[in-house]
């Protein structure tokens, strides 16, 4: 069997191996459920970073705690501001899951103050990765669900 025969029957066989092991999965093949407010719901760790105004550096880390109806009680543990850092804030906020999983994010500070961000939610509703999108604002938010320990709806 000449070489091209060879790769060709090798590259046949890893594709279908391939195929295979999609094919049999069972994480794969069960059918994904539509997402909606109800599928966030309970506490959240939730860490981000970046830059505020393009240039002050930015952090922080807090409990959001949400309903599964679009609201979100947040305990904010600490935030830096360009080395400033306040702890203990008690913003509040709103939230929209669609269908495909795609969610917004709306904090609103006690001043008045709005974040707008915009992600996804996975790992079986567990984990959310969300980016500010206010303008001026380079901040990536991730958030691990640590708390089942109630659901509205």
């Amino acid at each position: 069997m000449n070489n091209r025969k060879k790769l060709a029957k090798f590259a046949f066989c890893a594709l279908s191996a391939c195929m295979t092991s999609v094919a049999v999965n069972p994480q794969q093949a069960k059918a994904e459920e539509a997402c909606s407010n109800q599928s966030l719901y309970g506490t959240y760790e939730v860490q981000g970073s970046g830059y505020l105004d393009y240039t002050k550096p930015f952090a922080f880390t807090a409990l959001n705690t949400y309903d599964g109806n679009g609201y979100i009680k947040i305990a904010l543990l600490a935030v830096s501001v360009a080395g400033n850092v306040a702890t203990n804030l008690s913003p509040e906020g709103t939230y929209q899951v669609n269908s495909d999983c795609s969610l917004t994010i709306t904090n609103i500070a006690p001043n008045g103050m709005t974040s707008n961000n915009s992600g996804v939610l996975f790992d079986d509703n567990n984990k959310y990765a969300i980016t500010d999108t206010n303008s001026g604002t380079i901040v990536n938010i991730k958030a691990e669900r640590v708390r089942h320990h109630y659901k509205y709806h």
